[in-house]
């Protein structure tokens, strides 16, 4: 089944609201960014998927900040510091540190298939919704979980090497639940519950080409607990967005995942 969340039409996001960043007059923005230039927990910068750099000069956050760490925050404008030239600086009233790791080659798997597999897992989400913006896929997802600290899923996310060409990028958005998964006729102690998780695709063009169609898949429930193959499809281009997102309202996700 296909579906065209890439496209970032407001009917396809049932979860999640964006609308274009730092080009209104609104007074609260949420951006994805990484984060750079470390002095203190209140003075740090992070450069947006526009291509915005935010100089932090005040922060409410008590959450650890580490460099190259990829973030969604929550902010303030505080001042245009270099009018005309993409920097402000802001207030941060929440940022929220994102999954962010390298993605997998296809052929690394194969190596040791049986092994490989069973540790990245295929156990199905109950949604998704992914966007590009700047170096990056960012896909939120959600899924079934226990809400026990003890025990965090995993999310990978796999290029499929052997079979992307000169059309297509293939990847595939893993999940490892360690047996919280839902069952059809039974009582499930399980929540669901929302996640985030960011992955740098921009190395996956090869030298000289600027954008690509990149094809998306993964496993989802179907109402019955039953599970079906996802995919969508969108053109990834290199570089920065044309227009950032802003998510709605300061909402945080409760799952913790590796």
């Amino acid at each position: 089944m296909k579906r065209n969340v890439f496209s970032l039409s407001l009917g396809v996001l049932s979860l999640f609201l964006f609308f274009s960043c730092l080009d209104d007059n609104e007074d609260i923005y949420v951006s994805y960014g990484v984060v750079q230039n470390i002095d203190s927990s209140n003075s740090y910068e992070i450069l947006t998927d526009k291509g915005n750099t935010l100089v932090v000069t005040k922060s409410q956050s008590s959450q650890s900040i580490e460099n190259e760490k990829r973030v969604l925050v929550n902010y303030e404008i505080l001042s245009d510091k270099d009018k005309g030239k993409n920097v402000y600086e802001i207030g941060v009233n929440w940022f929220y540190n994102l999954l962010s790791k390298p993605v997998i080659n296809e052929s690394y798997i194969l190596k040791d298939e049986v092994a490989r597999r069973d540790s990245i897992g295929n156990d199905p989400f109950s949604s998704i919704n992914a966007l590009f913006g700047g170096d990056y896929i960012n896909i939120n997802f959600e899924l079934w979980h226990s809400q026990s600290t003890d025990k965090k899923h995993m999310i990978n996310l796999v290029y499929d090497d052997l079979r992307s060409d000169a059309d297509t990028i293939y990847l595939r958005l893993y999940h490892n639940a360690y047996g919280e998964v839902p069952k059809k006729d039974s009582y499930n102690n399980l929540y669901k519950g929302l996640g985030r998780c960011s992955f740098k695709i921009s190395d996956l063009l090869p030298g000289g080409v600027t954008s690509k169609p990149i094809r998306l898949t993964w496993t989802q429930f179907t109402y019955n607990y039953d599970s079906k193959e996802y995919s969508d499809t969108g053109v990834f281009k290199l570089g920065v967005t044309d227009k950032e997102r802003e998510m709605s309202g300061g909402y945080e996700t409760y799952i913790e995942v590796r």
